[in-house]
Protein backbone atom coordinates (compact mmCIF):
# COMPACT_ATOMS: atom_id res chain seq x y z
CA UNK A 1 0.00 0.00 0.00
CA UNK A 2 1.08 3.54 -0.76
CA UNK A 3 -0.26 6.24 1.54
CA UNK A 4 -0.98 9.81 0.48
CA UNK A 5 -1.90 12.63 2.86
CA UNK A 6 -3.63 15.78 1.60
CA UNK A 7 -2.22 18.90 3.27
CA UNK A 8 -5.01 21.49 3.07
CA UNK A 9 -3.36 24.33 5.02
CA UNK A 10 -3.04 27.63 3.21
CA UNK A 11 -2.49 29.84 6.27
CA UNK A 12 -0.74 29.98 9.63
CA UNK A 13 -2.58 31.09 12.73
CA UNK A 14 -2.35 30.81 16.51
CA UNK A 15 -5.54 28.83 17.05
CA UNK A 16 -6.72 25.23 17.44
CA UNK A 17 -7.94 24.87 13.86
CA UNK A 18 -4.45 25.41 12.48
CA UNK A 19 -2.57 23.65 15.28
CA UNK A 20 -4.58 20.41 15.13
CA UNK A 21 -4.14 20.09 11.37
CA UNK A 22 -0.48 21.07 11.30
CA UNK A 23 0.32 18.55 14.04
CA UNK A 24 -1.20 15.79 11.92
CA UNK A 25 1.10 16.65 9.02
CA UNK A 26 4.15 17.05 11.28
CA UNK A 27 3.59 13.69 13.01
CA UNK A 28 3.14 11.91 9.69
CA UNK A 29 6.23 13.60 8.27
CA UNK A 30 8.39 12.46 11.20
CA UNK A 31 6.91 9.05 12.01
CA UNK A 32 5.57 7.84 8.66
CA UNK A 33 8.29 9.00 6.23
CA UNK A 34 7.00 6.67 3.50
CA UNK A 35 3.70 8.58 3.35
CA UNK A 36 3.52 11.08 0.51
CA UNK A 37 2.23 14.47 1.68
CA UNK A 38 0.44 16.23 -1.17
CA UNK A 39 0.23 20.00 -0.80
CA UNK A 40 -3.16 21.05 -2.15
CA UNK A 41 -2.44 24.78 -2.30
CA UNK A 42 0.38 24.78 -4.82
CA UNK A 43 -0.87 28.21 -5.86
CA UNK A 44 -1.26 30.20 -2.63
CA UNK A 45 -4.53 31.88 -1.71
CA UNK A 46 -3.54 35.54 -1.45
CA UNK A 47 -5.20 38.36 0.40
CA UNK A 48 -5.80 41.86 -0.93
CA UNK A 49 -7.30 45.08 0.37
CA UNK A 50 -9.28 45.30 -2.87
CA UNK A 51 -12.38 43.12 -2.59
CA UNK A 52 -12.80 42.29 -6.29
CA UNK A 53 -9.12 41.45 -6.70
CA UNK A 54 -9.26 39.27 -3.58
CA UNK A 55 -12.32 37.37 -4.81
CA UNK A 56 -10.94 36.80 -8.31
CA UNK A 57 -7.48 35.73 -7.16
CA UNK A 58 -8.94 33.30 -4.63
CA UNK A 59 -11.30 31.79 -7.17
CA UNK A 60 -8.45 31.36 -9.63
CA UNK A 61 -6.21 29.76 -6.98
CA UNK A 62 -8.93 27.41 -5.75
CA UNK A 63 -9.99 26.37 -9.24
CA UNK A 64 -6.44 25.77 -10.47
CA UNK A 65 -5.43 23.90 -7.31
CA UNK A 66 -8.50 21.69 -7.61
CA UNK A 67 -7.78 20.78 -11.25
CA UNK A 68 -4.21 19.84 -10.30
CA UNK A 69 -5.52 17.75 -7.40
CA UNK A 70 -8.11 16.05 -9.60
CA UNK A 71 -5.41 14.99 -12.07
CA UNK A 72 -3.24 13.74 -9.19
CA UNK A 73 -6.04 11.62 -7.74
CA UNK A 74 -7.00 10.20 -11.15
CA UNK A 75 -3.50 8.71 -11.48
CA UNK A 76 -3.80 6.74 -8.21
CA UNK A 77 -4.96 3.13 -8.12
CA UNK A 78 -6.10 0.25 -5.95
CA UNK A 79 -2.76 0.08 -4.14
CA UNK A 80 -3.12 3.70 -2.98
CA UNK A 81 -4.70 5.05 0.20
CA UNK A 82 -5.55 8.76 0.61
CA UNK A 83 -5.89 10.38 4.05
CA UNK A 84 -7.87 13.62 4.11
CA UNK A 85 -8.93 15.82 7.02
CA UNK A 86 -12.58 16.76 7.54
CA UNK A 87 -13.76 19.43 7.02
CA UNK A 88 -11.46 20.21 4.12
CA UNK A 89 -9.98 23.72 4.46
CA UNK A 90 -11.41 25.51 1.45
CA UNK A 91 -14.52 27.13 0.04
CA UNK A 92 -17.47 24.78 0.57
CA UNK A 93 -17.95 24.30 -3.19
CA UNK A 94 -14.28 23.32 -3.58
CA UNK A 95 -14.48 20.95 -0.60
CA UNK A 96 -17.50 19.19 -2.15
CA UNK A 97 -15.63 18.87 -5.44
CA UNK A 98 -12.63 17.37 -3.62
CA UNK A 99 -14.82 14.76 -1.91
CA UNK A 100 -16.54 13.97 -5.19
CA UNK A 101 -13.20 13.50 -6.99
CA UNK A 102 -12.06 11.05 -4.34
CA UNK A 103 -15.33 9.14 -4.54
CA UNK A 104 -15.23 8.82 -8.33
CA UNK A 105 -11.57 7.74 -8.22
CA UNK A 106 -12.50 5.12 -5.62
CA UNK A 107 -15.29 3.75 -7.84
CA UNK A 108 -13.15 3.81 -10.98
CA UNK A 109 -9.75 2.63 -9.74
CA UNK A 110 -10.27 1.05 -6.31
CA UNK A 111 -8.51 3.88 -4.49
CA UNK A 112 -9.08 3.67 -0.72
CA UNK A 113 -9.89 6.62 1.51
CA UNK A 114 -9.29 7.49 5.16
CA UNK A 115 -11.11 10.53 6.50
CA UNK A 116 -10.01 12.05 9.81
CA UNK A 117 -12.53 14.26 11.59
CA UNK A 118 -11.05 17.52 12.87
CA UNK A 119 -14.57 18.88 13.40
CA UNK A 120 -18.01 17.41 12.79
CA UNK A 121 -20.13 20.28 11.49
CA UNK A 122 -23.40 18.36 11.70
CA UNK A 123 -23.15 18.74 15.48
CA UNK A 124 -20.94 21.81 15.81
CA UNK A 125 -23.20 23.83 13.49
CA UNK A 126 -26.46 22.04 14.11
CA UNK A 127 -29.27 23.70 12.18
CA UNK A 128 -26.85 25.17 9.65
CA UNK A 129 -25.51 21.95 8.11
CA UNK A 130 -27.67 19.08 6.88
CA UNK A 131 -26.41 15.91 8.67
CA UNK A 132 -27.54 13.71 5.75
CA UNK A 133 -25.25 15.59 3.36
CA UNK A 134 -22.27 15.33 5.70
CA UNK A 135 -22.91 11.64 6.37
CA UNK A 136 -23.11 11.04 2.61
CA UNK A 137 -19.53 12.16 1.96
CA UNK A 138 -18.22 10.67 5.21
CA UNK A 139 -19.55 7.37 3.89
CA UNK A 140 -17.15 7.72 0.93
CA UNK A 141 -14.41 6.70 3.38
CA UNK A 142 -13.23 3.14 3.80
CA UNK A 143 -12.10 4.12 7.30
CA UNK A 144 -13.17 7.10 9.38
CA UNK A 145 -10.99 8.35 12.24
CA UNK A 146 -13.51 9.65 14.76
CA UNK A 147 -12.56 11.89 17.68
CA UNK A 148 -13.79 9.56 20.42
CA UNK A 149 -16.23 6.85 21.45
CA UNK A 150 -19.22 9.20 21.84
CA UNK A 151 -18.72 10.72 18.40
CA UNK A 152 -18.46 7.21 16.94
CA UNK A 153 -21.79 6.28 18.55
CA UNK A 154 -23.38 9.34 16.95
CA UNK A 155 -21.87 8.49 13.56
CA UNK A 156 -22.95 4.84 13.67
CA UNK A 157 -26.43 5.98 14.73
CA UNK A 158 -26.58 8.15 11.61
CA UNK A 159 -25.60 5.51 9.09
CA UNK A 160 -21.83 5.01 9.31
CA UNK A 161 -20.94 1.32 9.56
CA UNK A 162 -19.27 0.68 12.96
CA UNK A 163 -16.53 -1.41 11.35
CA UNK A 164 -15.35 1.71 9.47
CA UNK A 165 -14.64 3.64 12.68
CA UNK A 166 -11.34 4.14 14.52
CA UNK A 167 -11.27 6.31 17.65
CA UNK A 168 -8.53 8.92 18.07
CA UNK A 169 -9.50 9.62 21.74
CA UNK A 170 -7.25 12.67 22.17
CA UNK A 171 -5.65 15.11 19.76
CA UNK A 172 -1.88 15.14 19.95
CA UNK A 173 -0.13 18.39 20.80
CA UNK A 174 3.38 18.76 19.41
CA UNK A 175 5.66 21.21 21.18
CA UNK A 176 8.70 23.16 20.06
CA UNK A 177 11.88 21.07 20.75
CA UNK A 178 13.13 23.66 23.22
CA UNK A 179 9.79 24.20 24.96
CA UNK A 180 9.84 24.27 28.74
CA UNK A 181 6.75 24.15 30.93
CA UNK A 182 6.42 27.27 33.09
CA UNK A 183 6.02 27.03 36.85
CA UNK A 184 6.00 23.25 37.20
CA UNK A 185 5.77 22.01 40.75
CA UNK A 186 3.56 22.38 43.78
CA UNK A 187 5.91 24.31 46.05
CA UNK A 188 3.42 27.17 45.63
CA UNK A 189 0.18 25.84 47.09
CA UNK A 190 -2.09 28.48 45.58
CA UNK A 191 -5.08 26.88 43.85
CA UNK A 192 -5.75 28.07 40.30
CA UNK A 193 -7.94 27.53 37.29
CA UNK A 194 -6.38 27.97 33.84
CA UNK A 195 -8.62 28.66 30.85
CA UNK A 196 -7.43 29.11 27.28
CA UNK A 197 -9.32 29.80 24.10
CA UNK A 198 -11.44 32.34 22.27
CA UNK A 199 -12.57 34.67 25.08
CA UNK A 200 -15.25 36.52 23.17
CA UNK A 201 -18.59 36.96 24.94
CA UNK A 202 -20.25 34.84 22.21
CA UNK A 203 -17.91 31.85 22.70
CA UNK A 204 -17.16 32.04 26.44
CA UNK A 205 -19.89 34.20 27.93
CA UNK A 206 -19.63 32.38 31.27
CA UNK A 207 -16.32 34.15 31.94
CA UNK A 208 -18.08 37.50 32.25
CA UNK A 209 -20.66 36.17 34.73
CA UNK A 210 -18.41 34.00 36.86
CA UNK A 211 -17.10 35.31 40.19
CA UNK A 212 -14.56 32.67 41.26
CA UNK A 213 -13.21 32.66 44.82
CA UNK A 214 -9.82 31.52 43.51
CA UNK A 215 -7.37 32.88 40.93
CA UNK A 216 -8.38 32.15 37.34
CA UNK A 217 -5.72 32.64 34.65
CA UNK A 218 -7.02 33.48 31.18
CA UNK A 219 -5.20 33.01 27.87
CA UNK A 220 -6.50 33.78 24.40
CA UNK A 221 -8.00 36.33 22.06
CA UNK A 222 -10.94 38.73 22.18
CA UNK A 223 -11.11 39.31 25.94
CA UNK A 224 -13.05 42.32 27.23
CA UNK A 225 -10.77 43.05 30.19
CA UNK A 226 -13.13 45.56 31.75
CA UNK A 227 -15.84 42.95 32.34
CA UNK A 228 -14.01 40.18 34.19
CA UNK A 229 -13.95 39.50 37.94
CA UNK A 230 -11.06 40.77 40.06
CA UNK A 231 -9.86 37.19 40.70
CA UNK A 232 -9.32 36.69 36.98
CA UNK A 233 -5.93 37.50 35.47
CA UNK A 234 -5.39 37.88 31.74
CA UNK A 235 -2.00 36.55 30.63
CA UNK A 236 -2.19 37.10 26.89
CA UNK A 237 -1.73 35.03 23.73
CA UNK A 238 1.03 32.55 22.91
CA UNK A 239 2.32 30.43 20.05
CA UNK A 240 0.52 27.06 20.51
CA UNK A 241 3.76 25.20 19.74
CA UNK A 242 5.51 27.04 22.54
CA UNK A 243 2.88 27.78 25.23
CA UNK A 244 3.74 30.14 28.07
CA UNK A 245 1.08 28.95 30.48
CA UNK A 246 1.79 29.31 34.19
CA UNK A 247 0.94 25.91 35.71
CA UNK A 248 2.40 26.53 39.16
CA UNK A 249 0.57 25.63 42.34
CA UNK A 250 -2.43 23.33 42.46
CA UNK A 251 -3.72 24.20 39.00
CA UNK A 252 -6.36 22.69 36.71
CA UNK A 253 -7.15 23.40 33.07
CA UNK A 254 -10.87 24.07 32.57
CA UNK A 255 -12.86 22.74 29.60
CA UNK A 256 -16.17 24.64 29.56
CA UNK A 257 -18.34 26.37 26.96
CA UNK A 258 -21.41 28.60 26.82
CA UNK A 259 -23.10 31.37 28.76
CA UNK A 260 -23.94 29.57 31.99
CA UNK A 261 -22.07 28.57 35.13
CA UNK A 262 -24.61 25.81 35.85
CA UNK A 263 -24.08 23.75 32.70
CA UNK A 264 -22.49 23.96 29.25
CA UNK A 265 -24.88 25.65 26.82
CA UNK A 266 -25.32 26.61 23.20
CA UNK A 267 -23.94 24.84 20.15
CA UNK A 268 -20.39 24.92 21.55
CA UNK A 269 -21.58 23.48 24.85
CA UNK A 270 -23.61 20.69 23.26
CA UNK A 271 -20.69 19.89 20.94
CA UNK A 272 -18.69 18.91 24.04
CA UNK A 273 -20.95 15.85 24.38
CA UNK A 274 -19.35 14.43 21.23
CA UNK A 275 -16.06 16.22 20.64
CA UNK A 276 -12.48 15.99 21.83
CA UNK A 277 -11.59 19.63 22.60
CA UNK A 278 -8.14 20.63 21.41
CA UNK A 279 -7.66 22.76 24.54
CA UNK A 280 -7.74 19.57 26.62
CA UNK A 281 -4.64 18.39 24.79
CA UNK A 282 -3.07 21.81 25.33
CA UNK A 283 -3.56 21.48 29.09
CA UNK A 284 -2.28 17.90 29.17
CA UNK A 285 0.79 18.86 27.12
CA UNK A 286 1.69 21.23 29.98
CA UNK A 287 1.18 18.55 32.63
CA UNK A 288 -2.04 20.17 33.84
CA UNK A 289 -4.84 18.08 35.34
CA UNK A 290 -8.24 19.03 33.94
CA UNK A 291 -11.77 19.83 35.06
CA UNK A 292 -14.47 19.00 32.50
CA UNK A 293 -18.26 19.03 32.22
CA UNK A 294 -19.70 15.73 33.48
CA UNK A 295 -21.83 15.31 30.34
CA UNK A 296 -18.91 15.83 27.95
CA UNK A 297 -17.31 13.07 25.90
CA UNK A 298 -14.08 13.68 27.83
CA UNK A 299 -15.62 12.87 31.23
CA UNK A 300 -15.05 9.14 30.78
CA UNK A 301 -11.37 9.64 29.87
CA UNK A 302 -10.86 11.91 32.90
CA UNK A 303 -12.44 9.45 35.32
CA UNK A 304 -10.86 6.27 33.91
CA UNK A 305 -7.37 7.79 33.92
CA UNK A 306 -7.79 9.84 37.12
CA UNK A 307 -6.45 12.99 35.47
CA UNK A 308 -8.81 15.50 37.08
CA UNK A 309 -12.46 16.01 37.94
CA UNK A 310 -15.85 16.12 36.26
CA UNK A 311 -18.39 18.74 37.32
CA UNK A 312 -22.02 19.57 36.69
CA UNK A 313 -21.60 23.25 37.58
CA UNK A 314 -18.67 25.65 37.92
CA UNK A 315 -19.74 26.17 41.53
CA UNK A 316 -18.52 22.64 42.30
CA UNK A 317 -14.93 23.78 41.83
CA UNK A 318 -15.12 25.50 45.24
CA UNK A 319 -15.73 22.13 46.92
CA UNK A 320 -12.97 20.44 44.91
CA UNK A 321 -10.47 23.09 45.99
CA UNK A 322 -11.60 22.92 49.62
CA UNK A 323 -11.10 19.16 49.79
CA UNK A 324 -8.11 18.46 47.58
CA UNK A 325 -4.83 17.68 49.34
CA UNK A 326 -1.32 18.13 48.03
CA UNK A 327 -0.87 14.35 48.06
CA UNK A 328 -4.04 13.83 46.03
CA UNK A 329 -3.01 16.48 43.51
CA UNK A 330 0.46 14.95 43.10
CA UNK A 331 -1.13 11.54 42.40
CA UNK A 332 -3.32 13.08 39.71
CA UNK A 333 -0.34 14.87 38.14
CA UNK A 334 1.57 11.60 37.91
CA UNK A 335 -1.32 10.16 35.91
CA UNK A 336 -1.37 13.27 33.71
CA UNK A 337 2.34 12.90 32.98
CA UNK A 338 1.74 9.50 31.38
CA UNK A 339 -0.77 11.01 28.96
CA UNK A 340 1.36 14.14 28.54
CA UNK A 341 4.15 12.01 27.05
CA UNK A 342 1.74 10.36 24.60
CA UNK A 343 0.17 13.66 23.53
CA UNK A 344 3.41 15.52 22.82
CA UNK A 345 4.94 12.51 21.03
CA UNK A 346 2.01 12.01 18.66
CA UNK A 347 1.07 8.60 20.03
CA UNK A 348 -2.69 9.01 19.60
CA UNK A 349 -2.48 9.68 15.87
CA UNK A 350 0.22 7.03 15.41
CA UNK A 351 -2.00 4.48 17.15
CA UNK A 352 -5.02 5.45 15.02
CA UNK A 353 -3.05 5.17 11.76
CA UNK A 354 -1.64 1.81 12.83
CA UNK A 355 -5.21 0.58 13.40
CA UNK A 356 -6.18 1.81 9.93
CA UNK A 357 -3.28 -0.09 8.38
CA UNK A 358 -4.27 -3.22 10.32
CA UNK A 359 -7.83 -2.94 9.02
CA UNK A 360 -6.62 -2.69 5.42
CA UNK A 361 -4.23 -5.64 5.91
CA UNK A 362 -7.01 -7.75 7.42
CA UNK A 363 -9.32 -6.90 4.52
CA UNK A 364 -6.64 -7.85 1.98
CA UNK A 365 -6.00 -11.13 3.77
CA UNK A 366 -9.71 -11.90 3.80
CA UNK A 367 -9.98 -11.15 0.08
CA UNK A 368 -6.99 -13.37 -0.70
CA UNK A 369 -8.58 -16.27 1.19
CA UNK A 370 -11.74 -15.86 -0.87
Amino acid sequence: MKFHVINDLYYKAFHAGYKARNDVFEIIKSDFPDFNIYKFYKIPVKDSKFRLKRILSRRFANYTNFLTFKKYVSELGSDDVVLILIPFESLFEVAKAVYSSLYHAKVKTGLRIIMMIIDLDSIRRRGQINPENEIEYLNFADILISQNEEMSKWLSGHGIAPEKLVNLNLFDFKLHPEHKVHGVGTDILEKNIVFGGNLTSEKAAFIYQWKPKFKTKLYGINLNKGEIHENMEYLGVFDPSNPTMDVSGISFGLVWEGNSMDTCTGLAGQYLKYSTPHKMSLYLSQGLPVIVWEESAMAKIVVENNIGFTIKSLNEIDEIFENITLKNYQEIRLNVQKIQDRVINGNYLKNAISKCISKFNAAELQNSVK
